[in-house]
This record gives structure tokens, sequence and C-alpha cells, in this order.
């Protein structure tokens, strides 16, 4: 089973792959991706075509895929809408709540390598201790942290 992480002409898709705890990885874009050996991409529509949750679904299907890891905040919100169509194939999105996505996703985001990934409300990579974990309230998604004024400050891993 393979996960898709998308936004692969971007160096965020790639660095996520390095800490999440899977050997097989696709990455997606609607550019033109050089070949790089040793790794799998698949073109998939933009999110602003209107048959892009359809046509992202079958590529899906065709290439076993179980997760997605959109990274682009047009592709979040396009499949936020279609979390339900998606959960009824056995794929899950990693992606945010509703709520997140409508009041932080397009926060500005920050430099930071302290990357970590929730799904179902558990660190599945990435490094952020429990204790830290206690202060954010969200089931899935790409996400980065960072101690800013003796602060916890959270955002989305977005490019």
């Amino acid at each position: 089973m393979s996960v898709l992480i998308t936004a692969a002409t971007n160096s965020a898709a790639f660095q996520l792959s390095r800490i999440l705890n899977t050997e097989d990885i696709c990455f997606g874009s609607d550019m033109d991706i050089p070949v790089l050996a040793g790794k799998r991409f698949l073109k998939i529509p933009s999110s602003n075509s209107s048959s892009f949750i359809h046509e992202v679904l079958k590529i899906c299907l065709d290439h076993q895929i179980v997760e997605i890891y959109p990274l682009l905040p047009d592709e979040i919100v396009e499949f936020s809408k279609s979390r339900q169509l998606f959960e009824e194939f056995e794929i899950k999105l990693i992606i945010p709540s509703i709520k997140w996505i409508e009041t932080r996703l397009k926060d500005s985001p920050f430099l930071s390598t302290n990357l970590f990934v929730l799904i179902d409300g558990k660190v599945c990579a990435g490094n952020i201790d429990k204790e830290s974990m206690q202060l954010f309230n969200e089931e899935n998604g790409v996400f980065y942290w960072e101690l800013r004024y003796n602060q916890l400050i959270f955002g989305s891993f977005i490019v």
C-alpha cells in the first residue's frame, strides 16, 4: 500500500517523506516532474480542475494509495469537501479539521524544522513531545511547531 504526497516540485514534499515511516511513497504534482532515481511520481490534476477529486480518487485506486498528504492549501480545501468519498474507499486524507482549514490554514507559514504528522490524534511521525501535544486539538494533518517567546506556536505545513 502506498501514500501520496502532493506538491512534488517543492522540497517540502521530500522533507515530509523523510519523516514518514513508509517506503512506498508516490509524489504527485500537476506540473511536469523530472525523473529521479528511486522516486515514484504521478501526474495529478490541478486543484482548480472540476474533475480534481474524481481524477485523484481514480489515481489512488489504480496505484493502491491508502493515505494522501496534500501540501497545497487549495488541495486541502478541495479534499476537505470530499472526506466521506475517500473514506468510503478506505483512503485516509491527512488534513486538519474544517475549523482549522477555515481559520488557520492560511496563517503565515514559518520556518521550522519541527515537523510532525497527526493521524487520528496520534503523532505518527516527527518530533514533538506528548506534553506539547496536550495543547493541540487536531486529529489529522501535517504541522510545524516552534517555541516563540516561551510560547508554543503551531502552523500548517503547507507550500
